[in-house]
């Protein structure tokens, strides 16, 4: 009777730690389904046909007192069509200056004649403002205006939020535009290192191999 029961004992922790070790090996494969997912999702990638993507960033240097704008137009082709970096000097505020970014895209998006576009930016509480228009800060509630304005005069004009893993080409364009004294600005010719950086951004997640 000794012997039988010792086996039970012995046969209930094995199939409890074979069911342990299979929940653990689950769990692992749902965290790295789960990362495999966000990569994905963190990704840029390119809009619809005929539609232009418009990334902007804002950086602020409040011991400079400076800001620096950087805003990157990209076809539903991925290509990189124009870039801009804008120069201010003012003690400004993280949303303040990316809605200031996304105003200054909607303005170069009509001097240059697009017609349908999609502004991203990596802050979402401002692209949640301007999709709700629930504001509570004056002062960005006068950009907001503008910008509401301003998307009146487009065929077709979203906005929406993309992490800065997927906003990197603007990020890098404001992060740039630190170290000039002046607005910059490229079309069709742009520097090999943002032209590598709009490649990384769409990059493609290897899939995972057993």
């Amino acid at each position: 009777m000794e012997n039988v029961g010792a086996k039970m004992i012995i046969d209930k922790a094995q199939q409890e730690w074979i069911e342990f070790d299979t929940a653990n090996e689950t769990n692992s494969r749902a965290t790295v389904s789960s990362k495999r997912e966000r990569l994905v999702q963190h990704t840029w990638e390119p809009p619809k046909e005929g539609v232009m993507r418009i990334n902007t960033d804002a950086a602020v240097l409040a011991k400079m007192v400076r800001t620096r704008l950087g805003i990157v137009a990209r076809n539903w082709r991925g290509e990189l069509v124009k870039a801009r970096g804008i120069v201010g000097r003012r003690r400004g505020k993280a949303a303040t200056e990316e809605s200031l970014a996304i105003r200054s895209a909607l303005e170069m998006a009509q001097d240059v004649g697009w017609t349908n576009i999609e502004v991203q930016s990596d802050c979402k509480i401002v692209v949640s403002s301007i999709n709700t228009g629930n504001v509570q800060n004056c002062k960005l509630q006068t950009i907001l205006e503008d910008i509401e304005a301003l998307k009146n005069s487009f065929d077709s004009c979203l906005f929406s939020f993309a992490p800065r893993t997927a906003n990197g080409c603007s990020h890098a364009m404001a992060q740039f535009a630190v170290k000039s004294v002046r607005n910059i600005e490229w079309e069709t010719s742009f520097l090999t290192w943002l032209a590598d950086l709009a490649r990384k951004d769409m990059g493609v997640v290897t899939p995972f191999c057993n």
